[in-house]
């Protein structure tokens, strides 16, 4: 039976590191299925979920952990690959002076009616107008069924006018 596994990654980053851990999953018969990666600060982070026979687990578990200069967190989720639900998806784009706490304002609305991040890509850079820090994120959600839309755009609108940002929800 097939375990999925979460495999988080970060070190220096270099040419062929992708092309040496994709060999190792490859090579002890795991399915890379899912990933993020991107450059950091100096370095190189990945999440990973892959798929691997149980009695490979562990070969595949060690030719990870022995790639050079690599930080290797691995996390079995079970067995079974989830369900999908019938919950709702929202995408959530912000923008705005980028300051301490809006991720933590936003997020925590989202909590209180019941919405999950699936996927959150956050970055700031210079504005092109005035050379301040402009803030930018765009999130998928996840929302139960009987999620108050119209409840929760409200509450994002006040917070927009409270620490001057721009919320599309969609």
């Amino acid at each position: 039976m097939d375990t999925l596994l979460i495999i988080t990654i970060s070190g220096p980053d270099r040419a062929g590191l992708v092309e040496q851990l994709a060999e190792g999953i490859a090579a002890n018969g795991g399915n890379w299925e899912h990933s993020r990666m991107i450059h950091l600060g100096d370095r190189f982070v990945g999440l990973l979920q892959v798929s691997v026979a149980g009695d490979r687990q562990q070969d595949l578990e060690s030719v990870i952990r022995a790639v050079p200069d690599l930080d290797v967190l691995i996390a079995p989720t079970g067995t079974e690959v989830p369900v999908a639900k019938s919950e709702r998806i929202l995408q959530l784009e912000v923008t705005g002076s980028d300051h301490p706490g809006i991720v933590r304002d936003i997020f925590q609305a989202m909590a209180r009616v019941g919405a999950n991040v699936e996927s959150l890509r956050t970055e700031s850079g210079k504005a092109a107008e005035s050379g301040g820090l402009l803030f930018h994120a765009k999130a998928r959600l996840s929302a139960p069924p009987g999620l108050d839309i119209e409840r929760l755009r409200a509450n994002l609108e006040a917070i927009a006018q409270d620490i001057m940002i721009d919320i599309e929800l969609s």
